[in-house]
């Protein structure tokens, strides 16, 4: 059976179980972004909801290929499903496992590469040629990173370690000009903890018991962001 590492057996089961609540909590991150752009027309909250929508897709791919990897009944129907298309000894099973994962991967590094244009300082992006060929570089990284990482898992992980840290550092200058709001200060410190989580991933070859702490510090980074959303919509 095909997997990008191994976890720890004691925790198999119980990741599905975070990253289910994950999905929820991302979805309820992208409506409050996007019930603040309908009343304030900024499109950068339009953007942060299609990122958290992103965010969503890949946490939907990973309880898919989790629960094929850890449930013998699931694997079991999705073999009847597949039977068909990959023949009898589902000869080609490898290949949908790692597509299932290329799906996880370029959405997650495509919701974090948004977000840190999001944070980035405003500016008009698509009406420069130099800057739409920035983004289309951008892209076509994200796509070539999510292929390589199929094979080495730890260049996923690291390279959304990068981009998140970019992230934490744009939104602490953005903290900084906005004379320390507390809001600004409290959705730093949820991407910190989501960097904190990925980087913990990195390391799972070293122990395997840090891919339950960085399945726990994930989440605690979306139920921060989470609150703060519901704080600002609620002064709105």
């Amino acid at each position: 059976m095909f997997r990008l590492f191994y976890t720890p057996e004691w925790f198999n089961g119980w990741d599905i179980v975070f990253e289910v609540v994950g999905l929820f909590i991302t979805l309820l991150i992208a409506a409050y972004s996007w019930r603040i752009y309908r009343v304030n027309k900024e499109n950068r909250y339009m953007y942060f909801s299609l990122a958290f929508l992103f965010v969503a897709i890949s946490l939907l791919a990973k309880v898919f290929t989790s629960s094929l990897l850890y449930f013998t009944p699931i694997r079991d129907v999705a073999a009847d499903v597949l039977r068909p298309i990959a023949g009898p000894r589902l000869s080609f099973s490898e290949l949908y496992y790692r597509s299932a994962f290329f799906v996880q991967m370029v959405s997650m590094l495509g919701a974090w590469l948004l977000i840190f244009f999001i944070s980035q300082k405003s500016r008009a992006r698509l009406h420069k040629f130099y800057e739409v060929s920035q983004i289309a570089l951008f892209i076509y990284l994200v796509l070539l990173i999510s292929f390589v990482a199929n094979f080495k898992y730890f260049v996923f992980y690291l390279t959304s370690s990068v981009l998140l840290g970019l992230i934490v550092l744009n939104y602490y200058k953005n903290y900084l000009n906005t004379n320390k709001n507390k809001y600004a200060w409290l959705v730093m410190f949820s991407f910190f903890f989501i960097l904190i989580g990925n980087i913990s991933f990195v390391f799972v070859f070293l122990m395997r018991g840090l891919y339950a702490v960085g399945e726990i510090l994930l989440l605690l980074g979306f139920l921060m962001l989470l609150y703060t959303y519901r704080k600002i919509v609620g002064t709105r």
